[in-house]
C-alpha cells in the first residue's frame, strides 16, 4: 500500500486488495519509520575541495492518526554490526556470526554535526504526518579518502510512536571522500549488468572524466532505465567506450586500463 493512504487513519487490511504486504498486519495505532528503505551513500569526491560540508534531507513519516499537537520521535545511533563467517565450501552459507563494534563509525562532530539534541530526539509538528531531517556532513577528516565512515540510525519507540515496518526503522548512511559505488549499480541489477558491468572505483572515474557525469544514484536512475533517456544513454556509452579504445591503444598509458583489483576495466 502507498503509505499516503495510510496516514492520518486506521484502516480495516480488508479495505485495500492491492497492500503491500508490509501493511497487510496493520491494525491501528500510530508508528513511525524513515519514508525509504534504501541506504544513502554520500561522497564529497565528486565535488571539488572547497566544499567541505554539505546537507542530506532524511524523511520520517508517522503512519496512523495525525494529531493537532506536537509529537517526539526517538533515535539512536548504532555503533555494532554482524561479522559473518562463511562456509569455505559454500560460500552462500553462514556457519557463524557475531555482533562486533563497527570498524569505521561516524563520530558526531568530525563526520557529522549533531543533531536530535542530548537525548536524540526530534518533533514532529502538531497537524503533520513527516519530517525532514536535515543531517549535516562533515569533510574535515582526511581518512574519508582511505575508509568510509558509516552512520547508522535506528528509530525507537516514544511516548508517542511505536516503531514501524523493521527494514524502514534503520537508515545506513555513507560518509566518504572516495568514490563509492551506488547502491543502485549493483551486478544483480539487469539494466546496470548490461551497459555498464561490474562496478570499480577507476572504471567510475574513467566515466566521469569523459562525460563530466557523476554517474551517481540520481543520474543511473536517470538515465540507465528510462525510456525518455536512451538515446542519451547510448551516447554517453559510445564515448566512453570509444575514449577507452583509444586509452588502450596508446602504449604510454601501459594498457589495458586496469581497476584498483588489478583487473582490466571493460564495458558489455
Amino acid at each position: 500500500m502507498k503509505l499516503r493512504y495510510l496516514l492520518g487513519i486506521t484502516l480495516a487490511v480488508g479495505l485495500c486488495g492491492g497492500c503491500s504486504s508490509d501493511y497487510m498486519n496493520f491494525k491501528g495505532g500510530n508508528f513511525v519509520q524513515f519514508s525509504s528503505s534504501l541506504d544513502e551513500v554520500y561522497t564529497f569526491a565528486y565535488f571539488s575541495s572547497d566544499k567541505e560540508i554539505d546537507t542530506l534531507n532524511i524523511g520520517i513519516m508517522s503512519v496512523g492518526e495525525v494529531v493537532d499537537y506536537p509529537r517526539t520521535i526517538r533515535f539512536e545511533q548504532v555503533t555494532k554490526e554482524w561479522e559473518y563467517t562463511y562456509d569455505t565450501e559454500d560460500p552462500s552459507k553462514v556457519v557463524d556470526s557475531v555482533y562486533v563494534d563497527m570498524k569505521y563509525p561516524a563520530k558526531e562532530g568530525v563526520h557529522f554535526e549533531a543533531f536530535g539534541g542530548e537525548n536524540h530526539e526530534l518533533v514532529l509538528p502538531a497537524n503533520q504526518n513527516g519530517v525532514t531531517v536535515k543531517i549535516v556532513v562533515k569533510r574535515e577528516d582526511e581518512s574519508l579518502q582511505e575508509n568510509a565512515r558509516k552512520l547508522e540510525l535506528r528509530l525507537l519507540p516514544s511516548d508517542d510512536f511505536e516503531t514501524g515496518v523493521p527494514k524502514y526503522v534503520v537508515k545506513k548512511i555513507t560518509i566518504s571522500d572516495k568514490l563509492e559505488r551506488p547502491t543502485v549499480w549493483k551486478d544483480t541489477d539487469y539494466d546496470c549488468a548490461t551497459y555498464l558491468g561490474n562496478w570499480s572505483e577507476v572504471k567510475h572515474r574513467f566515466m566521469i572524466d569523459i562525460t563530466g557525469q557523476k554517474w551517481d544514484n540520481d543520474f543511473l536512475v536517470y538515465i540507465i532505465d528510462n525510456y525518455d533517456t536512451y538515446s542519451l544513454r547510448d551516447y554517453y556509452l559510445a564515448k566512453i567506450k570509444k575514449a577507452l579504445a583509444e586509452y588502450n591503444a596508446d602504449p604510454k598509458n601501459d594498457p589495458p586500463l586496469k581497476d584498483e583489483n588489478g583487473k582490466e576495466v571493460v564495458f558489455p
